[in-house]
């Protein structure tokens, strides 16, 4: 990209030596001042660890080419997004003890000890942002609702990755798009189910599963990486493997005493309704596919009922759990294994639109399909522009 991209990246980097100027916490000056350096050598190793390291600042921000989801030939190649946020340091502080647990879930998962990787860095910040401006990958398409970077295996065996969670856009989405989306999908008994904190929770716990599981793996005696064997299928396999382990982990939380076991009703409801978000923006996309293989695989097991006459769909509490814990075995063994064809397979089999996700997609057809942030400082550098 630094050749490729040399002209853009030149003034790139030179906006960052500007902006490092301004900055008055030395972790933050030093991050800029390297990831300039980075967009002109095309090594990030440094400026990723430096953004791992940002200590006491109250501006949250990362830039650089990041995800994959756009090169559908291998996953190989990312696309450049930017994230401008600041720090919510209360509803931080809430969170800085999941991150001792890490190790306790890494144990907890449902695969042989032989699979289960305790080679991270135990480093796993958990942040709360409020968003106030993006741009690039993260702009253009659906609008996430956290991250989990960096994604270099070197950086996260070293210090483990940073998990920022980008509440505004938490409540925008549960408001205007899934509580609109539950009254129309769920039987009417487990709407109530449908929480803000499921949501929330869900989400947190699918970017600490992110962290989680086969990372490097050695097959054969060679050594490799779960994203360089499953290829094309790797983001998708991936994602439905963070969601599928997010309600695994909340379960696990809720075991420790962490949570309430009332959330646990509430974390299976919000997740279902919650699929018919994502697949909204369609299966080809790593999201949509994962939620597509998930509400498909538990289907097939009874976890969820479709009811054809209301065209409405519930949890059976009774069967989630094992349908939960067979799947992140499932996910989680293909990973460990490289089986770039299990993957195939299993996505080809379970990751389409059944006739249920069809009719009940078509009942949506009136409600937004995302929101589309317009931050204020968007608008004031507008103004100046013009």
């Amino acid at each position: 990209y630094s050749e490729y991209y040399k002209d853009q990246l030149i003034r790139a980097a030179d906006y960052l030596k500007k902006a490092a100027q301004f900055a008055d916490n030395p972790s933050l000056k030093k991050y800029l001042q390297l990831r300039a350096k980075a967009f002109l050598s095309n090594d990030y190793f440094e400026s990723d660890m430096a953004w791992m390291d940002l200590k006491d600042h109250t501006i949250e921000v990362i830039i650089g080419p990041y995800e994959v989801y756009e090169d559908e030939l291998f996953n190989y190649k990312a696309s450049f997004e930017a994230f401008i946020t600041l720090r919510d340091p209360q509803e931080s502080k809430k969170l800085e003890k999941f991150a001792s647990y890490l190790n306790d879930m890494e144990r907890n998962l449902p695969i042989p000890d032989a699979y289960k990787n305790f080679n991270r860095g135990s480093e796993s910040p958990i942040i709360v942002v409020q968003e106030i401006f993006s741009a690039g990958d993260t702009k253009a398409g659906v609008q996430t609702l956290a991250f989990n970077l960096p994604n270099d295996e070197r950086v996260r065996e070293a210090k483990g990755s940073k998990k920022v969670m980008l509440k505004n856009l938490h409540e925008a989405k549960f408001e205007k798009l899934l509580k609109p989306i539950a009254e129309k999908v769920l039987y009417p008994e487990q709407l109530p189910l449908v929480t803000f904190d499921a949501f929330f929770n869900h989400t947190l716990m699918h970017e600490i599963s992110h962290g989680l599981g086969p990372g490097k793996i050695v097959l054969n005696g060679r050594k490799t990486e779960v994203k360089k064997e499953l290829k094309e299928t790797y983001s998708s396999i991936e994602e439905c493997k963070a969601d599928v382990l997010g309600m695994y982990n909340n379960l696990f939380m809720i075991e420790k005493g962490v949570y309430p076991p009332s959330l646990e009703k509430e974390i299976y409801a919000t997740f279902l309704a919650g699929i018919f978000r994502s697949i909204r923006f369609g299966i080809n996309e790593a999201h949509g596919a994962g939620n597509a293989l998930i509400f498909n695989y538990l289907m097939e097991k009874g976890a969820y009922e479709y009811d054809p006459a209301s065209h409405l769909v519930k949890v059976n509490f009774e069967k989630i759990k094992d349908g939960v814990r067979d799947l992140a075995n499932k996910l989680l063994t293909i990973q460990a294994t490289g089986d770039y064809q299990g993957a195939k397979e299993l996505l080809k089999k379970y990751a389409v639109e059944s006739e249920p996700m069809m009719v009940m997609r078509a009942k949506l057809s009136e409600l937004p399909v995302d929101i589309r942030p317009v931050f204020r400082l968007e608008k004031e550098l507008g103004n100046q522009a013009n």
